[in-house]
């Protein structure tokens, strides 16, 4: 594997800049990856990300701001954005699938702008606090006044029938009134009350914690409100301390809440042709990132009628099909070997099959989107599968369907990482502990 041990730093654009001059790349790294790419002869070249960069801190700046279970490995994008050939001519970073905000954190450290799109109202709630400029210099204060608020009140919410199967009374109590009262603070502290009120949440829960999606157990199954009032005491004292990190000028970044596939959403082409499509993307049995900040998205409203289901419904990768999507079929998707592998699968398992047919159409709806902006360059991570009993390349099934778009694969990369494991049985579908790393460019006729 390749491997290397010189440290890269962190680079920050004044306030006035706005991108007059490229941020510097690492030599280094630039060397390092011409040498990968002069290996690479149509199959993937091995590689350790984490030997390439070296260690990083697990604390470093907000990267561990909440315990989102898809983060991905900071160690890539770092890399990416720091070599010449993968940022030359571009002037900002798009991520579709934006999750809890590693690749735009990343981008704001290299001084790029960026922008990106997140379905999950938890994961866009972190990824606006985790990348966001000058808003909360006053964020202790904030959060004190938060919890001195609820203290006071007497009129606490109960925005869904799902919470209190998971919540002590006494929890209840204590939750629903910092719920009421983030609900009416100001747009622009009402980001960081939310955070810190999914947060404590999260650690009240009867639930176990090692496990990502919601799993009952004894424990806090006598926690009262002085013990949910520590723990907002905690988390925000966490918080403000994650965010005291952050350098003070760094490029904007812009998340937007809502669906990939919408193509107003995206830059324009304007922009597009100077931007670096950086993402990894979920895989095709994915909703459980969802049902994994389900009692969070309770709280915070967007589960009112007690179930997530609506959320996990318009997800991409998702297990519960519209009957617009089991009208689909393998013909739905350009790639020849694409169709044959999923008429595979539906000949095993006809609903699986029918999962995947939906995925794989919506992904090619997201790279149909990046091509017709004209984004120049794309920069994938994607892990592969195991469907009903057998074998998915994922990773080179969205290969083809990028490369059929006009793309040229220019490296393909293999890391033996699981950043984005869920830790649940692998029979329906989770990644193999593998992850696939590649570069395209849009051939220079187009």
């Amino acid at each position: 594997m390749v491997s290397a041990t010189e440290p890269i730093s962190v680079h920050v654009v004044p306030d006035d800049a706005h991108h007059p001059t490229r941020p510097p790349t690492s030599k280094h790294y630039s060397r390092a990856y011409a040498a990968l790419v002069r290996r690479y002869m149509g199959e993937p070249v091995d590689i350790s990300f984490r030997e390439l960069v070296g260690p990083l801190p697990a604390s470093e700046y907000t990267h561990g701001l909440y315990p989102y279970p898809a983060r991905l490995l900071r160690h890539i994008p770092r890399f990416l954005l720091s070599t010449e050939a993968v940022v030359a001519d571009v002037d900002a970073v798009f991520d579709p699938f934006v999750g809890s905000g590693t690749v735009l954190l990343e981008a704001q450290l290299r001084g790029f702008t960026s922008i990106g799109v997140e379905q999950n109202p938890v994961a866009a709630l972190v990824s606006r606090v985790k990348v966001a400029q000058g808003a909360y210099e006053h964020a202790a204060d904030v959060l004190e006044g938060a919890l001195v608020a609820a203290k006071r009140s007497r009129r606490p919410v109960d925005p869904s029938p799902l919470l209190r199967r998971w919540y002590s009374e006494g929890a209840m109590s204590a939750l629903g009134r910092l719920a009421a009262v983030a609900a009416e603070r100001d747009e622009q502290d009402r980001d960081l009350v939310q955070l810190c009120l999914a947060l404590t949440a999260r650690r009240m829960a009867t639930t176990d914690p090692r496990i990502p999606v919601p799993v009952k157990s004894a424990r806090n199954a006598t926690a009262s409100s002085t013990d949910v009032w520590s723990q907002w005491s905690q988390e925000s004292a966490s918080i403000v301390a994650k965010l005291g990190t952050l350098p003070p000028r760094r490029p904007v970044a812009d998340v937007r809440a809502g669906d990939a596939r919408d193509l107003t959403l995206w830059p324009s082409a304007e922009q597009a042709s100077r931007t670096l499509l950086l993402t990894s993307p979920p895989y095709g049995a994915a909703q459980k990132y969802v049902r994994s900040t389900s009692l969070e998205a309770a709280w915070l409203g967007h589960a009112p009628k007690g179930r997530t289901v609506h959320l996990e419904h318009n997800s991409i990768g998702r297990e519960h099909l519209s009957p617009q999507d089991l009208e689909l079929s393998v013909s739905s998707v350009s790639s020849s070997r694409l169709r044959q592998a999923l008429t595979s699968i539906a000949e095993r398992d006809a609903r699986r099959g029918a999962i995947y047919v939906a995925y794989f159409a919506d992904m090619q709806r997201i790279f149909m989107n990046a091509r017709s902006v004209g984004m120049r360059r794309i920069a994938l991570v994607s892990g592969d599968n195991h469907v009903a009993g057998g074998a998915l390349r994922t990773s080179q099934h969205l290969a083809d369907i990028v490369q059929s778009l006009g793309y040229r694969r220019v490296v393909s990369l293999r890391d033996p990482i699981r950043g984005r494991s869920l830790l649940t049985s692998r029979k329906n579908g989770a990644p193999a502990p593998a992850e696939y790393i590649e570069i395209f460019e849009m051939t220079p006729h187009d």
